[in-house]
């Protein structure tokens, strides 16, 4: 069994034969291989990147292959998914080699690396983000910025090992970036003890919930666990404080508990512990998420006002959870520019039908005891020929059609279409233009235009 210095020696040889090959045979396929035989090395005897072993990497590594390390480290740090991360650390083994085998340093090395690979098409993913990199340098706006090319573009700046952390203070003090900044303190700071401990997926959620036994507890004992950490208290307070009459900052957990009541408590508690977990993500795209969901709930309120309001939060937290958990989102930027126009990224019309969203969300309305919703969301979503939708499948899909309407910009004649086949009275008039005026009224949406970093 190789040491962990003979596993790293190896590694240090791999890239050196890369390097060589690469520079003897300049074409884009020979380059793709190398860096995939790269990457696939590094994976394999994979341990934890943490603030130490970036600041005093030992052994001694080849810059570029520090620079990956930085990578892997920040990898971490923004909770990548394991597609993505494959992804980076290819990027980074392309560039790497690319600068390595250049006589002279290269200003832009991830370009140039996408620059050769651009002919090949199995590269394609990997090109995209190179091609983002640098985006400060070519006056990139940020609706068009992606986390990985963001993250490689930091690592391609650091030169020198030995004085990384003098350079990063040197861009901390000149950078007029918002994500540059953000990636920079990660960098600078050390992180807290509990970044390891965050739930990493989905199974993760699963199988440390709390909710089961929290529900059962009585006020005092909830008053404790609550008061036991800022991250549980918090979603509980800022609920509390939107539901008291005065609209005035809650800031006790006692208080909290007897505002929101013992019906709605469940759900509230289901909730907070449901958004820690989103929010434990780091995702880029959390405040659209977040943006859409409200809206959802919003949309549940009107067409199933008999739901509680907490209920209604739950359910469309619910629905939405599977959207931060889709790989395309983390590395794709807000808005695509193209010939015609400009077209928005977010599209959870279309992730909704992907195989592995409906089971998610049956998962989550059991954990969180939302079973009488899974016969409905399940006609929702995979509807049968000639099956007969109840009125809750189809307020389901009223809520979810007109926050895609209101939101996304979705058709208004499905809409419609739903409004009759709901309305009681055949004479009443209900439009979809009444509806989404009253979504639009209440929820008060927008959407952002930044990734969160």
């Amino acid at each position: 069994m190789l040491t962990d210095s003979e596993a790293w020696h190896g590694y240090q040889q791999l890239y050196q034969h890369c390097v060589n090959q690469a520079g003897n045979i300049t074409s884009a396929e020979t380059l793709y291989k190398a860096a995939i035989l790269l990457s696939k090395q590094r994976e394999a005897f994979d341990t934890a990147v943490t603030y130490d072993s970036i600041s005093q990497p030992k052994p001694q590594l080849p810059l570029p292959l520090w620079r990956i390390e930085i990578l892997l480290y920040l990898a971490g740090c923004y909770q990548l998914h394991p597609l993505n991360r494959r992804l980076l650390l290819l990027a980074g083994s392309c560039s790497a080699i690319v600068s390595a085998v250049q006589t002279e340093p290269l200003p832009y090395p991830a370009l140039s690396a996408a620059r050769q690979l651009k002919p090949l098409p199995q590269a394609a993913s990997v090109v995209k983000v190179l091609s983002g990199c640098y985006a400060t340098e070519r006056k990139q706006p940020q609706w068009q910025q992606t986390l990985l090319s963001l993250l490689l573009t930091q690592s391609e700046y650091l030169s020198n090992r030995r004085e990384w952390q003098t350079t990063l203070a040197t861009r901390l003090m000149l950078s007029q970036s918002d994500y540059e900044l953000d990636i920079l303190h990660r960098l600078l700071q050390q992180p807290a003890a509990e970044l390891t401990q965050q739930p990493a997926s989905f199974a993760h959620l699963l199988q440390d919930s709390h909710f089961s036994e929290l529900r059962y507890y009585d006020n005092k004992a909830l008053e404790h666990y609550l008061t036991t950490s800022a991250e549980r208290s918090a979603p509980i307070l800022a609920l509390a404080s939107q539901l008291n009459r005065q609209q005035q900052n809650v800031q006790s957990v006692k208080l909290a508990i007897g505002i929101i009541g013992r019906d709605a408590l469940p759900a509230a508690l289901a909730q907070a512990e449901l958004q820690h977990y989103l929010r434990a993500l780091n995702h880029p795209w959390q405040d659209v998420f977040s943006q859409f969901c409200h809206v959802l709930a919003q949309a549940l309120q009107l067409f199933m006002p008999k739901l509680q309001y907490t209920g209604s939060r739950l359910l469309a937290l619910c629905c939405c959870a599977p959207l931060w958990l889709d790989p395309l989102y983390q590395r794709t930027a807000l808005v695509s520019r193209s010939g015609t126009g400009y077209q928005s990224a977010f599209t959870p019309a279309l992730q909704c039908k992907s195989e592995t969203y409906l089971p998610q969300l049956i998962e989550l309305l059991q954990l969180y005891q939302l079973d009488n919703y899974t016969t409905a969301v399940t006609a929702w979503l995979k509807p049968s020929a000639g099956q007969r939708l109840t009125a809750v499948t189809l307020n389901l899909q009223l809520a979810w059609l007109s926050s895609l309407a209101l939101y996304c910009a979705g058709p208004v004649q499905p809409v419609d279409i739903l409004l009759r086949k709901t309305a009681a009275d055949s004479q009443a008039t209900v439009t979809a233009e009444n509806w989404l005026q009253q979504l639009a009224q209440h929820s008060q949406c927008y959407y952002p235009l930044q990734l969160k970093l």
